[in-house]
């Protein structure tokens, strides 16, 4: 069933919540949007694809033509401007590199960032999070990749020890700040962590984790 749904270019999602009416009445993304009495956490990894695409042969042999293409799918006419602000905030990335973050993106940080908004617009508190530690495993090829925040915000290296994505990772400090916000969250609905706020518009105020956590504006390239 998951070679149905390969595709060059994206990551394949063949099992996913169906609204069926019965268990699933509405879209969870509008529920979490219109909710007034539950707060809300939403974060991503800064790396999210590089988890399923950052050691398949056929994308390191990607030329800048296949991935212009592939920016032309989700951007459209505005394909050649998105490809140069990606570029622009990764100076040093291949071909390769830009299409696996424009595909975390569309599956993970962009529709996460829609949410944020969704919520900003109606005044509801949304915090927002991009963990951006880079693990040193695999030569740090992964970057910060997709769950890898898990056990940075569970504080349970221990449980991971068997992860050769978290190999070398330095967990210290930044576990422990991580836990206790999300710990904070739980018991608050505030994660209480120096000037972490919730994301309005314009803005877009979001906490990034990393050696040291700091505060930043709308993470995504282009929009």
């Amino acid at each position: 069933m998951a070679g149905a749904f390969l595709r060059f270019g994206y990551w394949p999602t063949p099992y996913l919540p169906v609204l069926d009416g019965v268990t699933v009445r509405r879209h969870p993304v509008e529920a979490l949007v219109d909710v007034t009495d539950k707060d809300i956490l939403i974060g991503w990894t800064a790396d999210e694809a590089t988890f399923g695409f950052a050691f398949h042969p056929m994308y390191a042999a990607i030329t800048p033509e296949q991935a212009r293409a592939r920016f032309a799918e989700t951007f459209g006419d505005r394909a050649r401007d998105a490809y140069t602000a990606y570029a622009n905030a990764h100076p040093v990335a291949r071909p390769a590199d830009l299409m696996i973050q424009l595909i975390g993106d569309d599956l993970f940080r962009v529709p996460a960032m829609n949410l944020v908004d969704a919520r900003a617009a109606r005044g509801r508190p949304v915090w927002a999070y991009q963990f951006d530690y880079r693990t040193p495993a695999h030569g740090g090829r992964l970057g910060a990749t997709h769950c890898l925040d898990l056990p940075f915000t569970f504080d349970n290296p221990a449980n991971w020890s068997n992860s050769p994505f978290v190999a070398g990772a330095d967990f210290g400090d930044l576990a422990d700040t991580m836990h206790s916000a999300w710990i904070d969250f739980i018991r608050t609905g505030n994660p209480q962590l120096s000037d972490w706020i919730p994301s309005t518009l314009p803005d877009r105020t979001i906490m990034r984790f990393d050696t040291k956590p700091t505060l930043s504006g709308d993470p995504i390239p282009f929009r």
